[in-house]
């Protein structure tokens, strides 16, 4: 296996010990300016979310429309269909949706497409099944904002269309009653960067105060947390406070589904924290799509009792083995096919790769090789495509640009997605392999780990230990306070994990010792004397603090830190 590109280490801002609040621990306060959080105002609304104010869901364009032809739907007994994408943002935002409309006496009916036979976001067979059932009503959750032609035959068919998604809006919106996204240019909502589950939450919030009633925010904040954290969605302004809540829900007891799952995971609820879904929980959650249906998951969702829920728990549990297994071997077919070692951007594909773990190997090559990566199944005469990017490369907007040869596209900047025909595949490599040569010309394609401060790993407190923890929860857009300590010694490393990809080890510095992993470093350079970059995490066995460590250097080198 080719070695990944070695990691630059750059400070986030080289001025940040000088800004520090007064009164603060020095580490802390340090990493806290590194964040742009330099008075006790931003402090408080960062330490305690729940004093965030609310923004105005009325913001939201296409809200006042969406919520006044529910009404009317809910008052006529009208048939609402509720359309899912297949992961776990589509998934809770239907699960949401379907708790919230049916406790005001809707009458729902709910509809994931199947990966493998209809593919991404609504499709027109799905919407001829809807309104053959009896639907009048049609509102899809974490898809639909690119649906152009699907929408247009909803309305022909007498099907009205409510978009809640949170995708890249394109240049021509679907002919829908309301499209509610935080991403149109016309939206005046502050926050741009609400999860789909999080679009739909605030739809239910102003359908109950419209009908005269409080939504009890208790019972779904769990599930519009879990789809926040899972979707990647950035942990910063509403979305920090509603996975502070959720997850402080969660730590006081499960819903029936989660709670089974939480058990064949491994997890107390009381542990419970972001990393927990983000790693423990979604990616369960997820392989019900990638390799079988995402009904099983929201079958676990939904479930009342503790019994079938306990079912179909394990079930997901067996799921996300296979999807496991089938990940490291697809990968190692996308490593021997990768081609060219240089080219800027990686496109690859196989008959033998999964159409349901494409994302994942794409995302692994991605992280390897800090370029955009794309990684498709190859069938008889389309092919399915999953990509993933880099913080300087556009990857929607490149697939975008070449959709007269698409059969179907959508995704973010970071992530995307596409189907193909088999015909179109070398011509479409070629195009966007060119547009990343132009557009990343200059660029060192190397990762960057952006570093918040540097000390002595001995100089580490009690009370900063504390005090880093308590920047949780972390993910996107609020990662873990990262430190670079130099000149550490290492007592000992071991390869664990099945595939003895990670790092087990032991570092001390002066009187102190630390126990540490380094997840896929297995074959990461070491001596005597290293330089580790890491954060604080709580080891899950046994709840002590650990070193996670993001990268590792022999001290020797003493390789630059770069200033932002």
């Amino acid at each position: 296996m080719t070695q990944r590109p070695s990691s630059r280490w750059r400070l986030r801002d080289p001025a940040a010990h000088l800004k520090g609040i007064a009164g603060f621990p020095a580490i802390v306060a340090t990493v806290l300016a590194a964040r742009g959080i330099t008075t006790r105002a931003q402090a408080d609304l960062f330490y305690k979310p729940h004093l965030m104010l609310d923004h105005d869901p009325m913001q939201l364009p296409g809200m006042r429309e969406a919520v006044a032809r529910t009404r009317q739907a809910i008052a006529e007994h009208e048939k609402i269909a509720l359309f899912g994408d297949f992961d776990v943002d589509g998934v809770t935002s239907v699960a949401v949706l379907h708790q919230g409309l049916r406790g005001l006496g809707g009458v729902t009916t709910s509809y994931i497409p199947d990966r493998f036979s209809e593919g991404y976001g609504l499709n027109k067979n799905a919407v001829r099944k809807l309104r053959e059932g009896g639907a009048g009503l049609l509102i899809t959750a974490d898809c639909g904002i690119s649906s152009v032609e699907e929408v247009a035959l909803a309305n022909e068919l007498g099907l009205d269309v409510i978009i809640l998604d949170h995708h890249t809006v394109p240049s021509e919106l679907p002919p829908a009653l309301a499209a509610v996204n935080p991403k149109r240019p016309d939206s005046p909502y502050p926050f741009t960067e609400l999860a789909a589950v999080g679009v739909s939450f605030r739809f239910l919030q102003v359908l109950y105060e419209e009908m005269g009633c409080a939504l009890p925010e208790a019972d779904y904040i769990d599930l519009v947390a879990l789809g926040t954290v899972v979707d990647v969605a950035p942990l910063a302004d509403e979305n920090r406070r509603i996975v502070t809540e959720g997850l402080t829900q969660m730590q006081g007891g499960l819903r029936p589904g989660l709670e089974a799952l939480a058990r064949v995971a491994g997890t107390p609820p009381e542990r419970f924290n972001a990393q927990t879904l983000g790693f423990a929980i979604g990616p369960r959650m997820n392989a019900a799509g990638r390799i079988e249906h995402a009904n099983i998951a929201l079958d676990l969702l939904l479930a009342r009792d503790p019994i079938s829920a306990r079912g179909i728990a394990e079930r997901l549990d067996q799921l996300n083995r296979l999807r496991q297994q089938q990940t490291e071997e697809a990968c190692a077919i996308a490593e021997a096919s990768r081609g060219v070692a240089d080219e800027p951007l990686i496109m690859v594909g196989s008959e033998q790769i999964h159409a349901g773990i494409v994302g994942l190997v794409a995302s692994r090559l991605a992280d390897r090789y800090h370029r955009p990566a794309i990684v498709y199944e190859r069938g008889p005469e389309t092919s399915r495509a999953s990509a993933r990017s880099i913080p300087a490369f556009d990857i929607v907007g490149a697939i975008r640009k070449e959709q007269a040869l698409l059969v179907r596209h959508g995704g973010h900047r970071a992530a995307a997605g596409f189907t193909v025909a088999n015909e179109n595949l070398d011509l479409l490599r070629d195009r966007l392999v060119n547009t990343a040569a132009e557009l990343l010309e200059g660029h060192l394609l190397q990762p960057v780990i952006d570093i918040d401060a540097e000390a002595p790993l001995s100089s580490l407190t009690g009370l900063d230990v504390k005090g880093l923890m308590r920047f949780e929860p972390c993910g996107q857009g609020n990662h873990r306070p990262v430190l670079l300590s130099r000149n550490v010694q290492l007592v000992n490393a071991r390869p664990v994990g099945s595939d003895q990809s990670h790092l087990k080890l032991m570092v001390r510095d002066g009187a102190t010792s630390w126990p540490g992993i380094a997840f896929r470093q297995a074959n990461a350079p070491l001596a005597d004397r290293i330089d580790i970059v890491y954060s604080l995490s709580r080891d899950r066995g046994s709840e002590r603090i650990e070193l996670e460590v993001l990268d590792i250097a022999p001290a020797a080198g003493r390789r630059p830190l770069e200033l932002e």
